[in-house]
C-alpha cells in the first residue's frame, strides 16, 4: 500500500528536507506511488498504487512501456532512494528501474532517452541516455529487489541488488528534479515498488547518515572559508585606511615643516 502524501522515509528524518518541512507551512512532497496519468499504455497500476503489471503484446522493444511517480525528487532532498521487487519476471524479464526527467517519452525503457538512466534486469546493463547499454551489474529476476538512489551533494546515481550497492552508475550528469521510473516489455511482468513505507533491503539509513554528516562538515568548511575571506577583506580595508591616514598625517607634517622653514 502506498504511504500518505506527507510521508517522510526513515533515512530522511535528519535530512535538510525534514527540517525544512517541519518549519514550513507547505511541505515539499516526495514520491509515494506510481502516477496512473503519467504512463505508457501497456503499464497497468494496480489498486495499491505501488504495483505494476505489463499488459501489452510484448512482441519487441516497440511495445516498451514505462511510468513515472506522482511527484519528482527535488535537489532540496539531498538524497533519495527507492526499490522495486520483481514479483514475476514474465516471459523475458525485460524490467528496468531508474530516474528520468518529467518531459521524457514513456514508450521507451528507462535510460533509453536523453535525461534518463536505467538498470535492466534481462541483461544487467546500465542504459545512460542511450539505447545501447554498458556493463554494470548482475541480471535480476523473480524474487530479486533492486534499488536506485540519487545523491544530490556529489550528483551521483547508484543502484543496488538485494541489499548490495553496485557502485556509482553516473556522476555530475543529472541536475534538478528527477522522477523515479519503472519500465517493462514482456507479458506477465509484475513489480512492486517501495518508496520508504517499509524497510528497504539496502541499508540506506547508514548510507544517508554518512552522506548528511559529510554534507554538514563540508558546509561548515565552506562557511569558515567564507568567514575567513570576509575577515581578511575587513583587515585589508582597515589596513588600507590606516596607511592612508598615516600618509595624510605625514603629508600634513611635511607641509607644516615646510611652512615653518620659510
Amino acid at each position: 500500500m502506498a504511504p500518505p502524501r506527507d510521508f517522510i522515509p526513515s533515512y530522511l528524518r535528519d535530512s535538510p528536507i525534514f527540517l525544512l518541512n517541519k518549519r514550513s507551512v507547505t511541505s515539499i512532497p516526495l514520491p509515494t506511488r506510481w502516477n496512473s496519468h503519467d504512463r505508457a499504455p501497456y503499464v497497468s497500476v494496480l489498486e495499491d498504487g505501488v504495483s505494476l503489471e505489463y499488459i501489452g503484446p510484448g512482441r519487441n522493444w516497440i511495445d516498451a512501456s514505462s511510468i513515472r511517480t506522482d511527484f519528482p525528487v527535488l535537489p532540496e532532498v539531498g538524497l533519495y532512494y527507492f526499490e522495486i521487487k520483481v514479483i514475476d519476471k514474465g516471459e523475458r524479464g525485460c524490467i528496468g528501474i531508474g530516474l528520468t526527467k518529467g518531459h521524457i517519452p514513456l514508450d521507451r525503457m528507462p535510460g533509453w532517452e536523453q535525461e534518463s538512466i536505467g538498470y535492466h534486469g534481462d541483461d544487467g546493463l546500465l542504459y545512460l541516455q542511450s539505447g545501447r547499454g554498458d556493463k554494470y551489474g548482475p541480471l535480476y529476476t523473480t524474487g530479486d529487489t533492486v534499488g536506485c538512489g540519487i545523491n544530490y551533494y556529489d550528483k551521483s546515481i547508484f543502484f543496488t541488488k538485494n541489499g548490495v550497492n553496485l557502485g556509482v552508475a553516473s556522476k555530475a550528469i543529472f541536475e534538478g528534479e528527477m522522477y523515479p521510473i519503472g519500465g517493462m516489455i514482456s507479458p506477465n511482468e509484475r513489480i512492486e515498488a517501495n518508496f520508504g513505507e517499509k524497510p528497504f533491503k539496502y541499508d540506506i539509513d547508514t548510507y544517508a547518515k554518512y552522506v548528511f554528516t559529510q554534507a554538514a562538515a563540508n558546509k561548515i568548511k565552506e562557511e569558515k572559508a567564507k568567514l575567513s575571506e570576509q575577515t581578511f577583506g575587513i583587515i585589508e580595508i582597515v589596513s588600507r585606511e590606516h596607511v592612508e591616514d598615516n600618509e595624510q598625517i605625514i603629508s600634513s607634517e611635511q607641509a607644516d615643516s615646510t611652512g615653518q622653514s620659510r
